[in-house]
């Protein structure tokens, strides 16, 4: 990935992608043959009753939030690619919303030839299984199509990797040039890509990936990460939400408009709530499964800021801007 992102964003872009478009191919294949040979019976809008769910409880919805909302977490990563476009102030907001509006539409249809796949009754036992997709794979389509699925599936992760592997650097070379971090971050290849924030990425993830990998498995090692990162960004997106209502009401009044900027932002935090509910109820979770190491970094960050608004508050008024450049 560190690679792919130095030959430059046209390069990753482009491989991200095709690997998009066979991961979604192959899984809207999936469900529709799903839907045209499913049972009758299993139409029922039951499956979606938090009594469907494998205990029966609330808190399944809640802890299943969390991961919901790290897998659609990413539509926004297109505003710190905003430097990369022509029209940053047309195309940044039109990408945003329509990758909002496939990925819903895409992930909806996903969730519900599943639950009609295995019905009502059958979510807790397909909940246990090692490999849902490849259960459902060899019910619908055949066993011998599993590798097809397996092959998605790995493909599906690496370019889920390129695309936070571009975002996560774009952020570092911004800050490197705003001075909220080292200056080196803004540093540049001979290929004009930031090559000491793409190799800081890249160390990060591997310093924190491998050891905690070997010690425990792939699997838990991505669910605890998932976790980690869905509390980060249930805070993140909360305080995005109450900064647009904060934003109109003050700085940009004039362009105030009571569904956008305050019904939707509002209705938006309440929800969010409820996944926040999930990660740190004690029922969900026990004291040793929370994601200090989310909260640890999130706290390492609020001093950073604090710092930065005391020691440069020209800088800090100013962080951000390059992500909205002018026209050109």
């Amino acid at each position: 990935m560190a690679g792919v992102a130095y030959l430059g964003i046209g390069t990753s872009s482009s491989a991200d992608l095709v690997l998009v478009l066979g991961e979604v191919t192959a899984f809207t294949a999936l469900a529709i043959t799903i839907l045209v040979n499913v049972s009758p019976a299993h139409y029922s809008a039951a499956v979606f009753s938090p009594a469907s769910s494998p205990h029966g409880q609330w808190s399944d919805i809640t802890n299943a939030m969390i991961y919901g909302i790290t897998a659609f977490a990413g539509f926004e990563t297109a505003a710190a690619l905003g430097e990369e476009a022509r029209n940053a102030r047309r195309s940044v907001p039109a990408s945003i919303a329509g990758i909002v509006l496939v990925t819903g539409v895409f992930y909806l249809l996903v969730v519900v030839a599943e639950m009609f796949g295995v019905g009502r009754h059958g979510i807790p036992a397909f909940t246990e299984q090692g490999s849902p997709l490849g259960y459902l794979t060899s019910r619908y389509w055949s066993p011998s199509a599993l590798w097809v699925m397996d092959l998605v599936v790995v493909l599906t992760g690496l370019g889920f990797v390129i695309a936070v592997f571009n975002a996560a650097i774009r952020v570092l070379f911004a800050m490197g040039r705003e001075q909220a971090l080292p200056g080196s971050l803004a540093r540049l290849s001979g290929r004009r890509t930031p090559v000491v924030a793409i190799g800081g990425v890249a160390g990060l993830t591997l310093a924190l990936g491998l050891p905690l990998s070997y010690a425990v498995g792939g699997a838990r090692t991505f669910g605890y990460l998932a976790g980690a990162a869905g509390l980060s960004l249930v805070l993140i997106y909360l305080a995005v939400n109450i900064a647009v209502i904060r934003a109109f009401r003050t700085e940009f009044r004039g362009e105030f408009r009571p569904v956008r900027h305050l019904i939707i932002p509002a209705a938006a935090t309440v929800l969010f709530l409820f996944p926040l509910w999930g990660i740190l109820h004690p029922h969900g979770h026990g004291l040793m499964d929370l994601p200090f190491a989310a909260l640890g970094w999130l706290c390492l960050g609020a001093i950073a800021v604090c710092v930065l608004r005391i020691r440069r508050p020209d800088s800090f008024e100013t962080l951000g801007r390059v992500f909205a450049p002018a026209e050109r």
